[in-house]
């Protein structure tokens, strides 16, 4: 396209582009601009079907340059070696990103992943699925792009990912990183790292042969920087304007993404008056870290906790009181775990733990102190009295003492009877 000749704008819209994959709507457009427009509206509209042709995969986008006033916009067909380029001022080009802003912001493509990924319709997908599934999308942005994502903050609840894609660096950690300085620490919504020879880089993933670059975007959750989309390139110049703004929206969507699963695990998964999981929650980790166990070659302590004479306090003091009480109990313990180990509400005044990577002398030890810990803790009541009480605790070691869910549940259970026969206020484990 040579600027300021009306034909060769003509000629493309009517014989150079694949009329047939344009969309009718499109379609239409161009055979108005065709009958009637001037050169603005073919410059436009010649922009807006190559666009749409990218969108749908039949060109892929190599670039703007600017030279001397000139602007010049290069495509390449994905299915025979071709190049189409267009050609104008900068003033046309002022004006079509003026007209097109809002509108061709987002490719299409890239609108309708993020749409699936949030979407609730297919809930058997896990968290990881879903961000693997957003993290791909930055290759439907910038060809041969490859999308990670570095928690720096805080990561929701995923307990298996894959490296090459998520990865966790605390963020006092990651700022000493010259790698991501400057992402964290400059104030500006993306940053652009041109590798050198070393490679190494001192991120957080492996840089692949062919990457040349990485671009970078904070995640920002409540004024938090609290995730990196990482995103490597093959190129080693920076994405174009239209790119870099599909980057930005890729990354808006991993947010709400993370927010939404956030909202609906508190939603599914925490038992609303003790605020720890619930059994249904339960019932779905259970296999999880067995599995995991199993793959890590580690033990699995399981911990079965009963209030002792729960019932003696609803008659004494009221249900209101008893309510109270569980939530003592819970926050208690919970607070008496690690960051990694899973407390549940089982049922009405009965609690279980997972303690991952735990053996039978270690999660006996954590057992103990969690029982001393509530048997000290009281609760106040209003007019002065205080409320205590002790827990029973029957404790089981996966796969020493049991080698399934079932077993692991019974042996715990069993255990748990024991030390309630053996006068409460106890912890007794399998085969003591």
């Amino acid at each position: 396209m040579h600027p300021g000749i009306d034909r060769d704008y003509r000629y493309l819209l009517s014989r150079l582009i694949p009329r047939h994959l344009l969309s009718s709507e499109r379609l239409a457009e161009v055979e108005r601009v065709l009958d009637r427009g001037g050169r603005a509206e073919l410059v436009s509209e010649a922009y807006s079907a190559m666009q749409e042709l990218t969108a749908k995969g039949a060109f892929l986008s190599d670039g703007i340059t600017r030279t001397n006033g000139t602007v010049s916009i290069s495509y390449r067909s994905t299915e025979q070696s071709s190049t189409i380029t267009l050609v104008m001022t900068a003033a046309e080009w002022g004006v079509i990103v003026g007209s097109h802003q809002g509108v061709e912001g987002i490719l299409p493509s890239v609108f309708a992943g993020i749409i699936s990924s949030l979407s609730l319709n297919d809930s058997p997908k896990t968290i990881t699925v879903r961000i693997e599934e957003m993290l791909s999308l930055a290759g439907r942005i910038v060809e041969g792009a490859r999308g990670k994502l570095l928690f720096v903050n805080t990561i929701p609840a995923i307990r298996e990912w894959s490296p090459d894609t998520v990865a966790f660096l605390p963020l006092s950690e990651a700022l000493k990183r010259r790698f991501y300085h400057s992402c964290l620490t400059s104030g500006m919504k993306h940053s652009f790292i041109r590798l050198s020879g070393e490679r190494s880089g001192g991120g957080a993933f492996a840089i692949a042969e062919a990457t040349k670059s990485v671009f970078m975007i904070p995640l920002l959750a409540r004024d938090i920087k609290w995730a990196i989309l990482e995103v490597h390139l093959t190129g080693d110049s920076p994405p174009d304007a239209g790119a870099i703004s599909n980057l930005h929206i890729l990354g808006q969507g991993i947010v709400r993404l993370l927010d939404n699963n956030t909202q609906l695990e508190k939603m599914v998964s925490v038992d609303r008056l003790t605020q720890v999981h619930n059994r249904n929650h339960y019932e779905l980790q259970v296999p999880l870290e067995i599995e995991r166990a199993n793959r890590n070659r580690m033990n699995l302590a399981f911990l079965m906790i009963d209030i002792d004479d729960f019932k003696k306090v609803n008659d004494a003091f009221g249900h209101e009181v008893g309510d109270r009480v569980l939530r003592l109990v819970a926050q208690t313990v919970r607070r008496s775990l690690r960051k990694i180990d899973l407390l549940f509400r089982y049922g009405g005044e009965e609690f279980t733990v997972l303690l991952p990577g735990t053996g039978a002398d270690s999660a006996r030890r954590t057992a103990e102190r969690i029982r001393g810990i509530v048997g000290r803790a009281e609760h106040t009541l209003e007019d002065g009295r205080k409320v205590k009480v002790t827990i029973s605790i029957g404790g089981c070691i996966y796969p020493l003492q049991a080698q399934n869910e079932n077993q692991l549940f019974r042996m715990a259970d069993k255990a748990l009877y024991a030390a309630k026969e053996e006068g409460k206020n106890r912890v007794v484990f399998s085969g003591d």
